[in-house]
C-alpha cells in the first residue's frame, strides 16, 4: 500500500495544502511528509510541461499516483455527457490526460469531468456515457493507462453514488473494458456505502485508487471514521495501490501539512501489520 498526496500545477484547490504557486513547497512537504507519491491537479495542457514534471517527481524519489481532472469541468463547463463542440473538447481532454499518464506512470481520473447528470435520466444518462467514452476507452487500452471512475455522493451528482453503482456500469455499460478501475472516495462511501467491507469486496480487483478524507471532508481524525479499519481491510483484500488525501484543508492548512506524515506513518504501520 503505497500513500500520495495532492498537489495541483495550474489553479488552487481546496484539497491542496499548497498553492500552485507553491508547487516547490508542494514537493518538498510531499517528501518531508514520507509520501510515496504525488496526485497530480491538471485542468489543461496549454502551460504544463509533463516531462519537467516526471523529472522533478523522479528527483525525489516520489512517485505519480493518478491525474485529478475535474477541474477543466468546473473552470471550463466541459463534460463528457455534452454535446457538439463541448463534447469533442472533453474527450480530445481524456486523451490528453492519458497521454500525460503514460509519462508520469500513473492513472487518470474520471469524476465531474463525466458530467453530473439529471435526476431521473440516470439511465438514459448512462447509456449517453458509455457511448461517449468508448473513443477514450480505445485510446487508454491501446497505451495501457488505467482511467478510474470515482463514485460520488448523491449530494454533488445523480450517477454512480455508490462502490456498486460504479461496478455496475462498467460491468454492464462499459462490457467490462480492461482499462476501467473504480476510484473508492471514503468521504462519498460514508454517505453511500452502508458496509465498508462490502463495498471493498464489490470492487475487487476493480478497487485502484482510495481518496482519503474524514466523515465531514476535513483532515483524518477530526471526523468519526475509523481509517486504521478501512486500512487492515483493504490489506486483507489484498490492495497494493495508493491511499491519496483529498480531504479539505480542515480545520487549518497549517494542520494539514503538520499531521500528514503523522498519519501516513500510523497507517503505513497498519498496513504492515
Amino acid at each position: 500500500m503505497r500513500f500520495s498526496g495532492t498537489i495541483t500545477l495550474q489553479h488552487d484547490t481546496p484539497f491542496a495544502p499548497y498553492r500552485a504557486r507553491e508547487y516547490g513547497q508542494a514537493l518538498k512537504w510531499l517528501t518531508d511528509s514520507g509520501f510515496d507519491g504525488a496526485e497530480v491537479c491538471i485542468s489543461s495542457y496549454e502551460d504544463v510541461d509533463v516531462r519537467k514534471v516526471r523529472k522533478d517527481l523522479d528527483e525525489r524519489g516520489l512517485g505519480c499516483s493518478t491525474i485529478s481532472t475535474g477541474q477543466s469541468r468546473l473552470l471550463e463547463g466541459i463534460s463528457l455527457l455534452h454535446t457538439g463542440g463541448e463534447l469533442k473538447k472533453a474527450q480530445e481532454r481524456m486523451k490528453q490526460h492519458i497521454d500525460a499518464a503514460v509519462i508520469l506512470g500513473s492513472k487518470v481520473t474520471l469524476g465531474l469531468l463525466r458530467g453530473l447528470g439529471e435526476p431521473g435520466k440516470e439511465e438514459e444518462q448512462k447509456q449517453t456515457l458509455a457511448r461517449n467514452l468508448e473513443p477514450v476507452i480505445t485510446y487508454a487500452q491501446d497505451r495501457r493507462v488505467t482511467i478510474i471512475l470515482e463514485a460520488i455522493n448523491r449530494y454533488e451528482t445523480s450517477l454512480f453514488n455508490s462502490a456498486d453503482d460504479a461496478m455496475s456500469f462498467v460491468e454492464k455499460e462499459l462490457a467490462n473494458a480492461g482499462c476501467m478501475g473504480i476510484l473508492w472516495d471514503i468521504f462519498h462511501a460514508n454517505i453511500e456505502d452502508a458496509r465498508f467491507d462490502e463495498a471493498i469486496e464489490r470492487m475487487g480487483r476493480r478497487l485502484c485508487h482510495v481518496h482519503v478524507a474524514d466523515s465531514n471532508r476535513m483532515f483524518p481524525g477530526y471526523g468519526h471514521i475509523d481509517f486504521e479499519r478501512i486500512v487492515e481491510k483493504l490489506g486483507n483484500a489484498g490492495f497494493q495501490e495508493y491511499m491519496s488525501f483529498e480531504c479539505m484543508n480542515l480545520p487549518t492548512v497549517e494542520s494539514v501539512r503538520r499531521e500528514a506524515g503523522l498519519f501516513v506513518r500510523k497507517m503505513r504501520g497498519v498496513a504492515q501489520g
